[in-house]
């Protein structure tokens, strides 16, 4: 008996033909690097967890037909196959129309779908045409937009049909989710999806698909997973995926998926780029930018993922490097998406921001639902401060991929940019519900509540940015403090600048806010600016007169002998210092008096 991982080479092959012969070229070409990056030292029995199911026995009748139908079939495929692979749609379902066979049937149905896609394409470009008369235009795109529908519809029908009678294979139920979910019936091409990867686990663009299908801010992760635990390592796969695309990562359970994936293929572009995503996600930039430049040196023709890296390159602002990938890039293929992106990355850090949204545009027209495209375009407006142009290419995106968080939250920065708080309060909403553990959103969302008066919106949303990643910690920290001092509730405000305290001395390095300790002084410690260091004085001076009040004079003058003893190295506002000495002076009186 051949043993697992000899199996699971089969299958992977298998998976390479069986995926390329339908056109589902992206699919066939990630079975093969999974098929290349197997580790040749593994053993030859696999953990439970990780073996694919055994398929089902077909109907040996129906088997047996198809096969038939297939090779009497295989000339026309054989021209078909050829004329798909060189975009001619039209004429792939025009010689397979008679044919009846699985793989014929896919590739016809898939052209039609295809060539639909196409006209939709075309559609988008003609747009944004400034020479047809606008009342034309939009009888003609409304014309174009329900003839796509109905030939939409018209796959559908026959799928569902052939679904009642002779049944589907796992190939055309994906595409049936394919339809589905272009007719905007989500649940219904989950259903569908569902069924075509239990049926054949190896195809990757069904589970790409599915993880679109997926509403993780309604439905469960833990649900999902069992649903598709029967698929072996498939299902770690696809969930290492979608935690790093919907949840970037942070969720524990990605790195168990990780690790059972890189038992097998150690050496798996897939699993590298997916532990570079999950850093640059979750800000690790360093560490992001060198699980790239290691997938770049293993492999240096390859152009996935380089637009992310391009953008951790932006953000390192790190030009050297970044001119350098995009001059390799754009040597590789200057006519992929990707390639525009990373161009366009570049001359927006050179501060050439038309040149950048020229590139942008480049990509959109290379590929219109190219998401990364129309977000990175909306950056670039609003440094322009083009703000009408960063909304229209932000609702682009969202139309897109409406789970894209980056697009909600340039939303919600444009309309605080055009002082319309409760629409950026909307947006921000929305990004903070697809980004739960981002501090960043939580933040923005507080301060947008601040500044429409909305007190206790802004305090929840503060505290719940404590709930997530530390980057803005001491920032929610702060405004806490400030917001219940506002309000009277000194008691509580008294705890955040505390915690300011603890914030400080543990991070005294940090770029943002912090305050002083009892026993240790942070105004000594820390590295900050004059007004930090201010910020710092305020929250002493706060709880000097906090503890005072309470009768802890010994610890109240603590807190003032660090501001006037920590003044001139910290460089703490002279106001404050002088305040300091005001309230020492003024206890000791009262010591004396007493």
């Amino acid at each position: 008996m051949d043993s697992d991982v000899a199996q699971l080479r089969e299958q992977l092959r298998n998976a390479t033909e069986e995926c390329s012969a339908r056109g589902l070229t992206f699919a066939a070409k990630w079975a093969a690097e999974q098929l290349c990056s197997l580790s040749t030292g593994a053993t030859e029995k696999l953990p439970i967890s990780l073996t694919l199911p055994i398929a089902k026995e077909p109907n040996h009748e129906s088997q047996q037909k198809w096969a038939e139908q297939d090779a009497n079939e295989q000339d026309q495929m054989l021209l078909a196959k050829c004329l798909f692979d060189m975009r001619e749609f039209e004429r792939v379902a025009y010689h397979l129309q008679e044919c009846i066979g699985p793989r014929a049937l896919f590739l016809k149905l898939y052209s039609r779908f295809l060539s639909n896609e196409k006209e939709a394409g075309f559609g988008d470009k003609e747009e944004h045409s400034q020479e047809m008369v606008i009342s034309a235009e939009e009888s003609e795109q409304r014309q174009a937009v329900a003839r796509r529908k109905r030939e939409l519809v018209a796959i559908r029908d026959e799928l569902e049909q052939l679904d009642k009678t002779t049944g589907l294979d796992a190939f055309l139920l994906y595409l049936l989710g394919l339809v589905l979910k272009a007719l905007g019936q989500r649940p219904q091409a989950r259903t569908a999806l569902l069924r075509s990867v239990h049926e054949y686990p190896c195809n990757w663009s069904a589970w790409q698909l599915l993880e679109t299908c997926v509403d993780a801010v309604r439905q469960p992760v833990e649900s999902l997973s069992a649903e598709t635990r029967g698929a072996g390592w498939m299902h770690h796969a696809f969930m290492a995926q979608m935690l790093v695309e919907q949840f970037g990562g942070s969720n524990q359970d990605f790195s168990t998926h990780v690790r059972q994936l890189q038992q097998l293929f150690p050496q798996s572009p897939f699993v590298q780029g997916l532990l570079a995503v999950r850093h640059y996600s979750m800000r690790e930039f360093e560490d992001a930018s060198r699980l790239f430049a290691q997938l770049q040196k293993t492999d240096p023709h390859r152009l996935d993922l380089m637009d992310i890296y391009s953008n951790i390159l932006y953000v390192m602002e790190d030009r050297a490097r970044l001119g350098e990938l995009a001059h390799r890039c754009a040597h590789l293929d200057r006519f992929r998406p990707e390639t525009c992106c990373v161009i366009g990355n570049y001359y927006s850090l050179r501060r050439e921001h038309e040149k950048a949204v020229g590139y942008f545009q480049r990509a959109l027209q290379l590929d219109s639902k190219y998401l990364a495209a129309w977000t990175l375009m909306g950056h670039e407006f609003i440094e322009m401060k083009n703000t009408a142009a960063a909304v229209d290419a932000y609702r682009h995106a969202v139309d897109v991929d409406d789970r894209d968080y980056r697009a909600w939250y340039g939303l919600g920065q444009t309309y605080e940019m055009l002082n319309m708080p409760h629409y950026a309060c909307s947006y921000y909403m929305r990004a903070a519900a697809l980004r739960p553990y981002d501090s960043r959103m939580w933040c923005a969302l507080g301060s947008c509540y601040e500044s429409s008066g909305q007190q206790r919106q802004a305090i929840e949303s503060y505290r719940r940015a404590l709930l997530g990643s530390a980057e803005n910690e001491a920032m929610a920290i702060t405004r806490l403090a400030h917001l219940y001092d506002d309000s009277g509730e000194r008691a509580k405000a008294a705890y955040y600048y505390q915690l300011l305290v603890e914030h400080a001395i543990k991070n005294p390095l940090s770029d943002l806010p912090a305050a002083s300790g009892v026993g240790s002084s942070a105004l000594h410690v820390s590295h900050h600016g004059n007004g930090q260091m201010d910020e710092l004085a305020a929250a002493c001076l706060f709880l000097a007169a906090f503890e005072n009040d309470r009768g802890n004079i010994a610890v109240a003058q603590r807190y003032l002998i660090q501001i006037v003893d920590g003044a001139s190295s910290a460089g703490a506002s002279q106001q404050r210092v002088e305040e300091a000495k005001a309230m020492m002076r003024a206890m000791n009186q009262k010591d004396i008096s007493a």
